[in-house]
């Protein structure tokens, strides 16, 4: 048997052992409301937190696993399902943006596509973005970016990993000379250095960590500013002093693409520049047969596998899609019946066009086409999703794998330019 010499008067409500059970029951009110007191003063000094500590528990969640078991896991989540899970907490919120999580995803083979596109209502200026991507019963939307400012008229947009980068444009009639970078991991933005010059309609590629900015403003006698080029590493801007084209006089570009370490620039006169030959132009740009099909005013464009896709209203080869590779400098027709009986707001002047993971998107507004007769279903705009298939002796051949209307019950709508992400 034990002894228990000591108690404390907690622990029995006062006091003496020698005392009965009923003796314990008849205390004094005062005595029982001394203990009460006793006991909501130690409950709260117990649960109480200093403040630092009780406002980082508000701010995040720590699991008793791993992270890189945390980071797999969350790798199997869809991505549409990212903006929910990041307001958990910071934790979750540092995990969706940190670049550990996009690696795992493709090595796991979850990567996802992304088009990002620049849409405008009749009733706003100026465009706004808009992501394209598949919901949870895997229809493809098009939903709208609120975290995202207004996408400037007239700027150029390069993409860079999981972040795009917004340069120039037109405020009023003022030309920008930011350069605006959007996480598209987090959907947040921050500025960057600006240009030294204003920029409106300028044409830009990557090249070796490089982003390659050019015209934009009219250049009436040679400028050193007009070729800026950005440092990613260093993030700073600098010009480069030439050389120039000798012809170009353009105070803007219609459209530009980058293929084979070249960027191919249109406008009223056409421009070929190889930044990894020292800056130098094409001397041939003039005979080069790109020019016969890629022409203002249908502009739209996209590169697939380092060859040129555009839209050919007149269907000079045959069929409204018509396709350049920059081997052997020839233009192809993109065969393929389905593509014959596309309803013409997908190849005409005001559409765009991506590269949506290999296959060939394009969005058109139907709003404005009530005197076409080949409009379909609701007002809006439509996405048609084209499977590209190389065949013998260079052909390319496509099908429509799906035609979905992704922003409906709206007339009107204007599509200014498309990006694509694979996240």
């Amino acid at each position: 048997m034990a002894n228990i010499s000591e108690i404390s008067g907690d622990s029995n409500d006062g006091g003496d052992p020698n005392k009965k059970p009923e003796e314990l029951v008849k205390k004094p009110e005062e005595q029982v409301l001394r203990r009460s007191r006793r006991i909501a003063t130690r409950n709260e000094n117990q649960n109480k937190k200093p403040k630092e500590e009780e406002e980082k528990d508000n701010r995040s969640v720590s699991f008793p696993i791993p992270n890189e078991l945390t980071e797999a896991c969350v790798a199997l989540i869809r991505k549409c399902d990212y903006p929910s899970l990041s307001s958990v907490s910071s934790y979750f919120f540092n995990l969706i943006a940190s670049s550990e999580l996009y690696e795992t995803r493709s090595r796991l083979g979850l990567s996802e596509t992304f088009l990002y596109a620049a849409i405008r209502f009749p009733d706003t200026n100026p465009p706004n973005w808009y992501i394209l991507h598949r919901n949870k019963v895997s229809s493809l939307r098009l939903s709208k970016l609120e975290s995202l400012p207004p996408v400037p008229y007239g700027c150029s947009v390069v993409t860079i990993g999981q972040e795009m980068y917004v340069i120039g444009g037109l405020l009023d009639v003022r030309r920008l000379q930011l350069m605006t970078l959007i996480d598209c991991r987090t959907h947040k933005c921050r500025s960057l250095p600006k240009m030294k010059r204003g920029r409106y309609h300028a044409a830009a590629g990557v090249f070796d960590g490089k982003i390659y900015v050019i015209g934009g403003f009219r250049m009436r006698k040679p400028d050193a500013e007009w070729i800026e080029v950005f440092d990613l590493k260093k993030q700073i801007w600098e010009s480069l002093p030439g050389p120039y084209p000798k012809t170009s006089t353009d105070s803007q570009f219609f459209a530009h693409a980058v293929m084979e370490d070249k960027l191919y620039i249109l406008g009223s006169r056409c421009l070929i520049y190889e930044p990894k030959r020292n800056g130098e132009w094409d001397a041939t740009v003039n005979a080069n047969p790109i020019w016969n099909l890629w022409k203002v005013p249908c502009t739209m464009q996209c590169v697939i596998d380092d060859m040129l896709y555009t839209i050919d209203p007149q269907c000079t080869l045959g069929h409204p899609i018509v396709v350049y590779n920059p081997k052997d400098k020839t233009w192809r027709p993109v065969k393929g019946e389905s593509l014959r009986t596309l309803p013409s707001y997908f190849v005409s002047d005001g559409s765009e066009m991506a590269n949506f993971g290999g296959k060939l998107v394009i969005l058109g507004s139907n709003g404005s086409c009530y005197d076409t007769g080949d409009c379909i279903g609701e007002k809006g705009i439509w996405c048609v999703m084209i499977e590209l298939e190389k065949r013998e002796g260079g052909e390319i051949w496509g099908k429509v794998e799906s035609l979905d209307c992704v922003l409906g019950d709206i007339n009107f709508l204007s599509v200014w330019l498309c990006q694509t992400l694979t996240l």
